[in-house]
C-alpha cells in the first residue's frame, strides 16, 4: 500500500531464554525427519549480526517510493520502536526515516516511541524528545520542530537499537522492551545536559503542511520537581490522515531520568508549558551521560508506569540492550541458513544476500504489534456514535472504554475454554494477507492466534472485522474486507487457537450481510449492488472487485474448513448452500473479464435489471491491469483458459517480467520495477506478489525458478535503497523470505505452497519445535533450475506443495541445474486450481472437489 494485575492476567515479556527452551531456533545440523527435536540438541546461530535496519529507508530509484523502515529499537512485535522521526515528502518518509541512500548528512526533527513499519501513510510518532548541548527547545512554541542535523558516519542500528552523534554534539543511544523505551544521551561536558521534550509533535509533524496544528488543550506534560519523572500524553495521529481513519488517539507516557534538575536561572528553562518542556540536567564531570526509561500505554499514564516497573525497572543500558538483541536471536533462529553459521567464511555476495534474508525477517516479526498493557488492559475499537466525518487537526481524542485480555474467554470446538493474554494492533491487511499472515502462522503460532483473536475482539467491539488497524482504529485506505483472507490464510497454515466459533460468525456476517460494519465502515462498500449484479460498477475501481472477489473465497475456505460443530452453530448456522454462494461468488471474476481482449475491465451499472452493463476500460488502484490480472491466484487455471491457453499465458507473463522463453536475459531494475504506471512488471506493490509463481500454472515452472531468482538480485538489494517499495507492515519482506525459501502460498487461503528454487544450499526452518531441512546439491546463483525434487525421501514431481506434507517438519532435497528443465512441467502436473480446488492435494486431479469439512 502507498496511500495508499485487577482484572486481566499479568502479560510480561517473553524473553529470548524462554523462547529458545521451547524450540522456537534450533541447529541447521538437527535432523530431517518428522520427529521433535530436543532444545539441548539445537544450535542458535548467531543472526543479528546479518540484520541492516536501514534497509529500506530510502527511496528505490525505480518505483519511486521508500521502503518506509524506521531503523529504531525494538524487540519482536513491540509496542514501543523507539527512533528517529525525520522531514517527510508527500507519503515518502511515513515510517519517521528518509534520506537518500548515499547521503551523508541528514536532519533529524526528534526521536519519538511509536512507529510503524514500513506502511504507506503516516501515523505515530507519538512522545517528541531531542537532546541537546544547548538550550534549544524540540520545537517552536507552536509545535514546529527545529530539528538537528547529523552526519550518517556517526549512525549505527541494529536488533533493538539505534545509535547516531548529532551535529549538535550529543550522543544518543536507544533501546526498547517490548512497552517500554530506553536512551542514553551523552552530553560533551557536565554543564551541557539540556534535554527537550514536546508532547504536540507526532508523526504528522514530519512534514511542514502538517506540522504544529496540534494544541496544547489536547496533550499534557507533568515534570516532577527534581526533573526525575515525565509523564503525560501525546497524540498519535489518525492513521492516513485525511484518507484513514478519522480518529485520533492517545499514547501515554512514564519517564524515570537518572539525574535531577540543575537549578537555574535561565529564562524558558525547566518550566513545562503547553505540553512542552526544555529541562537542563545536572551531570557529574566524570560522567556526562543523561539515561531515561520510560513506558507507554494506550489507557493512562499508571499503565505506562506499570509497564516500566514491570519490563524495565533497574536495567543499566547494556542489560537491555544485550536482552533486545537476544530475543531478535532467537526469533531469527526460527530459519536457520547454515552458511550464516561462521561469518568468516563468507564471499561478499554471499553476505549479503544474508543480509537481505535475515533482515527481511527481522522485518516479518516487526508487526502487528502488541497494544495492551502488562495487566491485560488496552483501548477499546469501539467508538461512541455520532461518528466523525473527518480528522480533527488539532488533536481531538474521542473518549473510549478500557478493555482487557480477560473479558474475553472463549471455548473451542473440542469444548475446552481457553482466553488470550495479549492484544495485538498494526493490522496492514490489504498488504499482509498475501504473505506474512501465512509466515506468522508457520513460524510464530502462538502469537498469530492472539494476533487472530484480537480480530475477533476488535469487531466484537466495533461490530464486524476491521480493514486496517492502528493503535485502537479500523481504518481503509485500501480496498477490500481483507481481515477475511488474513483469517482464512492463518488457519489454513494451521493457526487454530482463537475463537473459532465467533470468527466463523464474523466471517458470515462480513460475506452476507449489507449492514455489516465496524464503526460504520462497511465490510462491504456498495454491497446490495454487488451481491444484486455481481460486480462493483464503473467508476469503482477494477480492483475493488477482484479484493472482494479474494474476500469471498477466503470466506468459502475458512467456514468450510472449520469443524462442523462449529457451522451448526446456531450463531454461525454456515449451510452448504451458503459455501456454494460464496466458491461461485469467488467466480465473478468473469462479470469484468473482456473475452475480446484478453483482459479485466470494469462494467457500467445495469441499465436492465438482471442485465450487465457495457464494459469498460478496467480501472485499478496503485498499479495497472497487467499486474492485477495473476493477483487471484485461485483462479488461475480458468483464467489461463480464458485467454486462451497456457502458449498465451507464458507470452503474456514473459511480457510482464520482460524475458523470453529461453530465459537468457536479464531484466533491469526498471522493467522488474516500474512503478504504478508501468505495464511491465511492479515488485514494489502487493498486487503483483503471486505473478512470478503463475508460469507453474502455465506449464513453464523452469520461468518461475528464473524470474524469482532475478527478482530478489536485481530488485532488492543490501543498501539503504534495497527494497523496492513499501515494506507495509513486513509484508514485502515477507515476500523475499519466502522466496529464498523456495517456496509462496500463491492462494492466499489455502493449505499450501507454489514452489521455487531455493536460494541456499541449506537450511533449517522450525515448525514449532519440528525442523523442516530444506537442502539443494548445488548454488542456486549457479544452477538455478529445479531438476528434482523428494520429500521425505519420496520423489515430488509438482510445483504445489500441500502444506500437510510439510506442517509437522520433513527433508525437502532439490537437485539443480544450469539450464532449464522439464520437471513439474506435464499438464498432468498443473497445480490445483479454482475457487472450491483441494489444495490438500499435489496436482489439478483435486480440482473441483467441493467443500471440505470436519
Amino acid at each position: 500500500m502507498h496511500l495508499s494485575r485487577t482484572k486481566g492476567r499479568w502479560t510480561v515479556a517473553v524473553t529470548a531464554a524462554a523462547l529458545l527452551a521451547t524450540g522456537t531456533s534450533g541447529a541447521a545440523s538437527a535432523r530431517s525427519d518428522h520427529g521433535a527435536v530436543p532444545p539441548q540438541h539445537r544450535k542458535v546461530l548467531p543472526l543479528t549480526q546479518y540484520v541492516n535496519p536501514f534497509i529500506g529507508t530510502a527511496v528505490s530509484a525505480t518505483s519511486g517510493y521508500a521502503g518506509n523502515n524506521n531503523p529504531g529499537a525494538k524487540v519482536p512485535f513491540g509496542f514501543t520502536n523507539f527512533g528517529p522521526d525525520m522531514p517527510r515528502t508527500n507519503f515518502n518518509g511515513s515510517g519517521g526515516y528518509l534520506n537518500p541512500p548515499d547521503a551523508t548528512t541528514g536532519r533529524i526533527n526528534f526521536f519519538s516511541l511509536t512507529h510503524l513499519n514500513g506502511v504507506g501513510c503516516p501515523g505515530q510518532g507519538a512522545v517528541g524528545m531531542m537532546p541537546a548541548a544547548s538550550p534549544t527547545p524540540v520545537a517552536s512554541s507552536t509545535g514546529v520542530p527545529t530539528g538537528v542535523p547529523f552526519h550518517t558516519d556517526t549512525e549505527s542500528a541494529s536488533p533493538g537499537y539505534y545509535g547516531v552523534k548529532l551535529d549538535n554534539q550529543v550522543k544518543v543511544d536507544l533501546t526498547a522492551t517490548t512497552r517500554t523505551g530506553m536512551a542514553r544521551f551523552t552530553y560533551p561536558d557536565a554543564g551541557s545536559g539540556y534535554f527537550s521534550i514536546d508532547t504536540r509533535l507526532n508523526g504528522n509533524s514530519n512534514r511542514k503542511t502538517e506540522a504544529g496544528k496540534i494544541t496544547p488543550d489536547h496533550v499534557s506534560l507533568d515534570v516532577s520537581k527534581d526533573g526525575r519523572v515525565l509523564s503525560g500524553q501525546s497524540v498519535a495521529p489518525a492513521f492516513c490522515t485525511p484518507y484513514g481513519t478519522p480518529w485520533n488517539s492517545p499514547v501515554y507516557f512514564y519517564a524515570e531520568v537518572n539525574r535531577p534538575l540543575q537549578q537555574t536561572a535561565e529564562n524558558a528553562v525547566n518550566s513545562p508549558k503547553d505540553g512542552a518542556a526544555l529541562l537542563h540536567y545536572s551531570l557529574p564531570a566524570y560522567d556526562p551521560t543523561l539515561t531515561m526509561r520510560v513506558g507507554i500505554s494506550a489507557v493512562s499514564v499508571e499503565n505506562a508506569k506499570l509497564n516500566l516497573h514491570t519490563e524495565n525497572r533497574a536495567s543499566d543500558f547494556e542489560q537491555a540492550r544485550k536482552a533486545a538483541d537476544t530475543a531478535w536471536n532467537a526469533r531469527l533462529n526460527t530459519i536457520q541458513v547454515d552458511r550464516a553459521a561462521d561469518a568468516r567464511t563468507l564471499t561478499g555476495p554471499e553476505r549479503d544476500k544474508l543480509v537481505k534474508f535475515y533482515t527481511a525477517l527481522y522485518r516479518v516479526f516487526g508487526s502487528p504489534t502488541v497494544y495492551s498493557d502488562v495487566n491485560g488492559d488496552f483501548r477499546s475499537m469501539g467508538a461512541e456514535r455520532p461518528y466523525p466525518t473527518g480528522v480533527d487537526t488539532t488533536g481531538g481524542i474521542a473518549p473510549r472504554k478500557t478493555a482487557n485480555v480477560a473479558d474475553y474467554s472463549y471455548t473451542k470446538p473440542d469444548g475446552e475454554k481457553d482466553r488470550y493474554t495479549t492484544h495485538y494492533s498494526s493490522f496492514s491487511m490489504w498488504d499482509t494477507y498475501r504473505s506474512q499472515a501465512q509466515l506468522l502462522a508457520l513460524l510464530a503460532p502462538k502469537e498469530s492466534g492472539e494476533m487472530m483473536q484480537s480480530l475477533v475482539v476488535d469487531a466484537e467491539q466495533c461490530g464486524a472485522f476491521p480493514h486496517w488497524v492502528d493503535a485502537s482504529d479500523d481504518s481503509t485506505p485500501m480496498a477490500g474486507d481483507d481481515a477475511l483472507p488474513v483469517l482464512a490464510g492463518a488457519y489454513a497454515f494451521g493457526v487454530k487457537d482463537f475463537d473459532v466459533t465467533r470468527a466463523a460468525r464474523l466471517v458470515k456476517q462480513s460475506a452476507f450481510d449489507p449492514k455489516s460494519a465496524c464503526n460504520g465502515n462497511k465490510s462491504m462498500t456498495s454491497s446490495e449492488q454487488y451481491l444484486r449484479d455481481g460486480y462493483y460498477p464503473s467508476p469503482e475501481w477494477s480492483s475493488s472487485n477482484i479484493e472482494r472477489y479474494n474476500s469471498d473465497r477466503a470466506a468459502a475456505a475458512f467456514l468450510a474448513d472449520v469443524p462442523d460443530s462449529v457451522r451448526r452453530d446456531p450463531s454461525v448456522a454456515v449451510t452448504r448452500a451458503d459455501l456454494d454462494k460464496l466458491y461461485d461468488r469467488a467466480g465473478w471474476w468473469r462479470n469484468i473479464f473482456d473475452t475480446a481482449n484478453g483482459r479485466i475491465a470494469t462494467r457500467a451499472a445495469p441499465t436492465t435489471p438482471g442485465t450487465p452493463g457495457v464494459l469498460m476500460p478496467g480501472t485499478f488502484h496503485e498499479s495497472t491491469e497487467p499486474n492485477y490480472f495473476w493477483s487471484f491466484g485461485y483462479a488461475w487455471t480458468d483464467l489461463i483458459a480464458a485467454i486462451g491457453g497456457k502458449d498465451r499465458a507464458v507470452d503474456r507473463l514473459n511480457r510482464l517480467f520482460s524475458i523470453d522463453s529461453s530465459l537468457s536475459t536479464t531484466p533491469t531494475a526498471a522493467q522488474l520495477n516500474g512503478g504504478q504506471e508501468a505495464e511491465t512488471f511492479y515488485m514494489g506493490n502487493e498486487m503483483s506478489f503471486n505473478a512470478p509463481w503463475a508460469y507453474n500454472w502455465a506449464g513453464a515452472p523452469a520461468s518461475t525458478q528464473y524470474i524469482v531468482q532475478k527478482l530478489m538480485d536485481v530488485t532488492f538489494s543490501a543498501g539503504r535503497d534495497g527494497l523496492p517499495g513499501n515494506d507495509d507492515m513486513g509484508a514485502l519482506s515477507s515476500w523475499y523470505v519466502f522466496a529464498a525459501l523456495g517456496m509462496y502460498p500463491t492462494v492466499a487461503s489455502a493449505p499450501g505452497l507454489s514452489l521455487s528454487t531455493p536460494q541456499f544450499p541449506a537450511a533449517t526452518v522450525w515448525l514449532k519445535n519440528k525442523a523442516l531441512r530444506i537442502t539443494t546439491d548445488h548454488d542456486a546463483a549457479a544452477r538455478p533450475f529445479i531438476s528434482s525434487l523428494t520429500v521425505d525421501g519420496d520423489a515430488h514431481a509438482s510445483s504445489w506443495l500441500p502444506l500437510r506434507d510439510v506442517k509437522n517438519g520433513g527433508a525437502m532435497a532439490f537437485s539443480l541445474a544450469a539450464k532449464p528443465t522439464s520437471w513439474a512441467a506435464a499438464p498432468s502436473l498443473t497445480p490445483p486450481s479454482g475457487p472450491n480446488a483441494d489444495y490438500t492435494r499435489s496436482t489439478a486431479s483435486g480440482h473441483g472437489a467441493g467443500p471440505r469439512g470436519r
